[in-house]
Parts: C-alpha cells; structure tokens; sequence
C-alpha cells in the first residue's frame, strides 16, 4: 500500500468497518502513515484503541505495518484479520468499542492531556471522530487508494 500522510487529513472514522470490525480502516490509514514516505502527524498507534484492537487481533504494531506495507488491497488485510478473529469475535470487539466510555479509559493513557476534558459518559470513539472534526474540518474525504 502507499504511504499516507495524516497531516492534511485524519485517518478514517473510528466507526467505519473493514471485515464487518470497528477501528480497522482508520488503524490501517495510521500503519500506512507509518510507512517510509508517510507522515503521522499528531496520530499514532500505540498507545491506544488502534493499539488494544492490534492486541487482540495477535498482532503486534510492527507486523501490522509490515501487513499493510506488504498488503496491495484493503481486502487481503480484512481476509487475514477475519482468519485471526471468527464473526463473534469480531462482534464482541465491536461491541466494546461502541460501549467504551472515556469514563472506563485508565488514567495511565493521558487521555485528558490529547483531548482535553471529556464528558465521562461520552463514547471514546465520538471523542475521537471530534477531535478529527475539530483539527480538519469535516472528516476524511481522500485515504481510498
């Protein structure tokens, strides 16, 4: 896959889905930028929900960037997270992500300190996808190739 640069835009929604998984899509836009030629800018892998879905995927950060730099198509990357996680899997980590509050993240992550004050029942994944809104306006509009 080609290099992304995440300074001009952010990765995907955290809500969008690639093999029918929650967060996949904008952790593949984040590991494309990690590659020779990209630029991350102010996004990033570890630590955080991209890195905890790496961890339950059996992935650690290197191989999932080796997968995406070595991967042509977004398809071959969902074929080989669908052969590590079955369907219920895959609905349980969804499920997480769509119930998990800013309330539930550990103090250690220094979430405040990236987003500031967040309501505690607000869901990460709408922390997020402000935030992006917040620093580029409307959310991503390129990233499909």
């Amino acid at each position: 896959m080609k290099p992304l640069n995440l300074r001009g835009a952010p990765p995907r929604s955290p809500r969008e889905r690639l093999a029918d998984l929650m967060m996949l899509p904008r952790t593949i836009d984040k590991a494309r930028a990690s590659l020779v030629g990209g630029d991350p800018g102010p996004y990033f892998i570890t630590p955080g929900l991209s890195a905890w879905l790496l961890r339950k995927l059996r992935f650690s950060e290197d191989e999932f960037i080796e997968l995406v730099r070595s991967s042509e198509f977004e398809e071959q990357i969902a074929e080989i997270v669908q052969a590590r996680a079955s369907k219920g899997r895959i609905e349980h980590l969804n499920g997480f992500m769509e119930t998990f509050k800013v309330a539930d993240v550990a103090e250690d992550h220094h979430f405040e300190e990236l987003y500031g004050q967040c309501d505690p029942d607000e869901l990460v994944i709408d922390v997020m996808a402000r935030d992006d809104a917040k620093m580029f306006g409307q959310g991503p509009s390129h990233l499909r190739t």
